[in-house]
């Protein structure tokens, strides 16, 4: 039905009005400590009664999007692909924590499709059934290959390359144009990341075919040929694509390279505000929220470090309002 969303998309456009623009992500910056930031965010609804934690003040804030989300939008697994990254990330460090005997929990992040406990947990027995099938074979061969080599570059590519191979796929089955969209983007920024980090340091082929994903907007033998020639060989192949723009800035830093990915996100999701036939934007609201609370934990944290205004603004990122 044309107005299954309706209703829904009017209820997050409500919310909108009261997500952080970056003029005030600006004011939390210039905020005097953290009792004071604390203090902003409580202007701003957000949680922040009896925190003990920065961290503590971002899980309530995500939980508040997720329950909020969960009342308009009946299946949330169409959101899956939003939190593959935290399951993959989650995977890499029980692999790791395996052949280290770290048991630290602060290894672990929350936010994933899998609990990292059990996560944990399949690791450590070595019993892949535990894990939902995208994982099973990626936790089999990263454990195989960490064993055997020591290298934990080599279990972070295969993890890597399986949760970039994953998002696409998940892409690629949604019916919805901007999440088709954010996972073609997805990974082909992060083909892009890998290309020109390998190019500087003068990685060999095999290493970026191993690597780098299959996306339909960069050719991923091609990509992998010129970087295995340098950084200039990688920056002509990559002028001739739809990612041009990014090689003048990969150029200057690879800070002002990732503000370039997540604001080019940004521009994208930004475009769904007023479609209201469709979960798009209740897609965006979640992205954009997830922006959102990755920026204040940036101030935050950098104020609790106490960091200097200037390095921070500088990674600051547009955001949704």
């Amino acid at each position: 039905m044309p107005d299954k969303y309706t209703y829904a998309v009017a209820r997050i456009h409500t919310k909108e009005n009261s997500m952080l623009s970056l003029q005030e992500l600006e004011r939390l910056l210039a905020t005097d400590g953290i009792p004071e930031a604390f203090a902003f965010l409580s202007e701003k609804g957000y949680d922040t009664l009896n925190a003990e934690s920065c961290d503590e003040i971002i899980r309530r804030e995500r939980a508040k999007m997720w329950k909020l989300v969960s009342e308009l939008v009946p299946d949330l697994s169409v959101f899956d692909i939003f939190l593959y990254e935290t399951d993959f990330h989650n995977l890499k460090a029980a692999v790791k924590a395996l052949v280290t005997q770290d048991s630290a929990e602060n290894i672990f992040i929350d936010g994933g499709t899998v609990d990292s406990a059990l996560i944990s947990e399949a690791i450590k027995k070595r019993e892949y059934d535990m894990l939902p099938t995208f994982l099973r074979e990626t936790a089999e061969k990263a454990v195989k290959a960490l064993l055997e080599t020591h290298d934990g570059g080599l279990c972070d590519i295969i993890c890597d390359r399986a949760y970039l191979e994953n998002c696409l796929k998940a892409s690629e089955k949604s019916d919805n144009l901007m999440i088709k969209n954010y996972g073609e983007l997805t990974v082909a920024l992060a083909d892009i990341r890998i290309a020109a980090r390998g190019a500087r340091l003068g990685k060999n082929g095999e290493f970026f075919k191993r690597a780098l994903a299959e996306c339909r907007t960069l050719n991923k033998e091609l990509l992998a040929a010129a970087a295995a020639k340098g950084f200039e060989e990688f920056a002509d192949y990559l002028g001739g694509t739809d990612y041009r723009d990014a090689v003048e800035i990969l150029r200057t830093s690879y800070t002002a390279f990732e503000k370039w990915c997540d604001d080019r996100f940004m521009a994208e999701i930004k475009k769904e505000k007023h479609n209201y036939f469709t979960i798009a934007p209740i897609a965006a609201y979640v992205l954009a929220k997830e922006s959102e609370l990755k920026m204040v934990g940036l101030v935050l944290t950098a104020k609790q470090n106490k960091l200097e205004e200037a390095v921070i603004r500088e990674r600051l990122r547009e955001l949704y309002v």
